[in-house]
């Protein structure tokens, strides 16, 4: 709301984010959940099927660190080869409880970062790799470093010092975060890292890796639902009871976690679409910048400029 008016979850998102978020039919969601009907065994909801399939991947809480660790220690190794990191950069990494997010980076300046991991529902195998390269390499803490290094310390930029967390900057921080999972660990390449080298950590047996990976992929594709039913719920189409039980077939959350979610909503509203659109913005910006050339070299200049650089949606390549 400004000056007493209320904006769409569409004019929203165009305002704080240059961005204008596609448009879903449920149709298109609910074919994607019956491919994964036929992937998980078992009757029933689908929301508990999965549940009950993501429990072997769970991260005993002993062994956060020496997996978080780990998983960082790749992240940062991998990046490290194509950008050059200044030798005092590090973060600090927080365990913390009833948050509405997952995991936050909070720069402090001077290549210095402290991320913070929400513990308040079990935490996935699969999210060591996400959240180490999402808030850390090369995410959020290699792109408030580069833009503190080029805007501020060389170009004197000041009003870069500050970061004004609903604007056209985090559609760029949000979706070169996810983009940047990839960057370090492209297909296959993940595969194998966490099915040789994560799986053992926990105790996870390694011939569960491909099923797994299969189950994920097909997951992420429902991220768009998320738009959806936040801006359905935004602009007052369905209450909370009914957003809450979208959030719970459609992105396949447990009741307490689908409420968590909702909360995260409520407070971001469509800061949501970062996430997604964002990620596959960056991707197209940086297949139409050349990106997809064999040479990694190639592929990390290019990202390594935009994220040096004040990019928003409306300036990326399309």
């Amino acid at each position: 709301m400004i000056g007493g008016k209320t904006y769409s979850f569409d004019e929203e998102a165009a305002l704080l984010y240059d961005a204008e978020p596609p448009f879903y039919p449920l149709s298109y969601f609910d074919k994607l959940l019956d491919e994964m009907d036929q992937l998980l065994d078992g009757d029933g909801v689908l929301s508990s099927r999965y549940t009950t399939f993501m429990e072997q991947f769970i991260i005993p809480k002993d062994l956060l660190d020496s997996v978080f660790n780990v998983a960082t220690a790749e992240s940062r190794a991998i990046t490290k080869q194509y950008l050059d990191l200044p030798t005092q950069e590090n973060f600090v990494l927080e365990y913390v409880n009833d948050k509405v997010w997952s995991g936050y980076n909070y720069y402090q300046g001077d290549s210095q970062s402290l991320i913070q991991i929400n513990t308040d529902f079990p935490i996935h195998i699969d999210r060591a790799i996400d959240l180490a390269s999402h808030e850390g390499y090369p995410g959020h803490h290699i792109y408030m470093m580069l833009l503190d290094q080029n805007l501020v310390n060389t170009k004197g930029w000041m009003e870069y010092s500050v970061y004004p967390l609903f604007s056209p900057l985090s559609f760029i921080s949000e979706g070169s975060a996810n983009y940047g999972i990839d960057m370090v660990f492209p297909g296959e390449k993940r595969l194998a890292f966490e099915r040789d080298v994560l799986f053992p950590i926990v105790g996870i047996s390694k011939k569960k890796a491909q099923k797994f990976h299969k189950v994920q992929e097909l997951k992420s594709k429902l991220k768009y639902a998320e738009n959806e039913i936040a801006r359905r719920y935004l602009n007052g189409v369905i209450g909370k009871e009914d957003a809450i039980g979208m959030i719970e077939k459609y992105l396949l959350f447990s009741p307490k976690k689908a409420i968590q979610r909702l909360n995260f909503i409520e407070t971001n509203r469509s800061y949501v679409i970062n996430y997604n659109l964002g990620r596959d913005q960056v991707a197209n910006h940086m297949k139409l910048s050349g990106a997809d050339s064999e040479l990694p070299e190639k592929r990390w200049e290019i990202f390594k400029e935009l994220l040096s650089n004040p990019y928003s949606s409306s300036t990326l390549k399309k």
